[in-house]
């Protein structure tokens, strides 16, 4: 198993996505699981900002 990048794991040529609840994948390539992890980090972003919107303290 080798960690190239934060979050990306290669093992036996197969690419994975660490995440909180494991892993996600295999994908085919070092490219195809850099996009889907972008994918991911958008919509975690996006779910953040919602929350943030639907608190009001008053």
């Amino acid at each position: 198993m080798k960690l190239l990048e934060k979050h990306l794991v290669e093992i036996k040529n197969k690419w994975f996505i660490e995440t909180r609840t494991g892993y996600d994948g295999p994908f085919d390539s070092k490219d195809e699981a850099k996009e889907y992890l972008q994918l991911l980090k958008g919509c975690d972003a996006a779910r953040s900002e919602f929350a943030g919107l639907e608190f009001s303290p008053f």
